[in-house]
C-alpha cells in the first residue's frame, strides 16, 4: 500500500502527462488513499479527463473533487462589476419613490435587501439577479412597503 505522500506525487505526475490540462491549476491532497482535487479547468471534458485518470490509478481508494469549470477564468466578472451592473438595472427599472434596495455581492453571490413599492418590483429585481452576467446565485430579501409606511416605520422594527 502506497503512503499518502507518494500517492500525491503519483497523481501530480499523472496530471503532468494529461493533454489539455494545466497541472498548476489543480490542487492535490491525499488522505488515507482518498485524493482531493481542487482548482479550475476551462472545459467540462477536461474535468472528466482528470477524474478518469485519477480514479484509474490502482492506488486510489476514493476521489473527492472540487474542480470548477470556468471557460474564461481571466474574464470572470468581479463582485464589484456584478454589483454595479445590478444597481444600474434596478435604478432604471424599479419605481423610484418606493425604492430602497441594497445590493451585496460576495463570491459572485448576490443578496438583495431593502424595500420596494410593489410585488412586481420584487419579481423584477429577482429576474435581474437571475440573468446578470457573472452571478452564481442570489438571495432575495426585498420587502414590499409603500413610501408612507417606510417613513413611519423605524428600521429597528423591520428586523
Amino acid at each position: 500500500m502506497m503512503n499518502d505522500l507518494n500517492l500525491r506525487k503519483l497523481v501530480l505526475a499523472t496530471l503532468e502527462r494529461l493533454p489539455l490540462i494545466v497541472p498548476s491549476d489543480i490542487g492535490v491532497a491525499v488522505h488515507q488513499g482518498v485524493v482531493i482535487l481542487t482548482g479550475h479547468v476551462r472545459d467540462a471534458s477536461h474535468k472528466a479527463i482528470i477524474e478518469f485518470a485519477v480514479l484509474n490509478l490502482p492506488e486510489v481508494r476514493g476521489l473527492a473533487q472540487k474542480i470548477h469549470v470556468f471557460a474564461d477564468v481571466e474574464f470572470l466578472d468581479t463582485d464589484e462589476e456584478i454589483a454595479s451592473r445590478l444597481i444600474r438595472m434596478i435604478e432604471w427599472n424599479i419605481s423610484k419613490p418606493e425604492r430602497d434596495v441594497r445590493v451585496r455581492v460576495e463570491d459572485r453571490w448576490v443578496t438583495l435587501t431593502g424595500h420596494v413599492g410593489c410585488r412586481e418590483d420584487v419579481d423584477r429585481a429577482e429576474q435581474f439577479a437571475k440573468v446578470i452576467r457573472g452571478c452564481a446565485g442570489f438571495h432575495n430579501h426585498l420587502v414590499v412597503s409603500s413610501s408612507r409606511e417606510m417613513k413611519e416605520t423605524p428600521l429597528e422594527s423591520a428586523a
